[in-house]
């Protein structure tokens, strides 16, 4: 396995590989790609927030299946 670290422009959802690198992946039909970005992601609201860091509650106790199906 070799490896191969530049910067890299996005566009489109498209990464640019730069000329230097295009010659040596031109037989190569995968990769594995690690993004690391200094950008923020876009805020996801506070349902989306919660669901993704959820708070812990000590007293928390989950519905049963009959509880959570019950009509009034």
């Amino acid at each position: 396995m070799s490896t191969l670290e530049f910067t890299a422009k996005v566009q489109d959802g498209k990464i640019e590989v730069p000329e230097a690198y295009q010659q040596l992946l031109q037989n190569i039909d995968r990769v594995k790609i690690t993004v690391i970005s200094n950008s923020r992601p876009p805020d996801l609201g506070m349902i989306a927030h919660l669901i993704h860091n959820p708070i812990p509650l000590k007293t928390f106790v989950p519905l049963t299946r009959e509880e959570a199906h019950k009509r009034g």
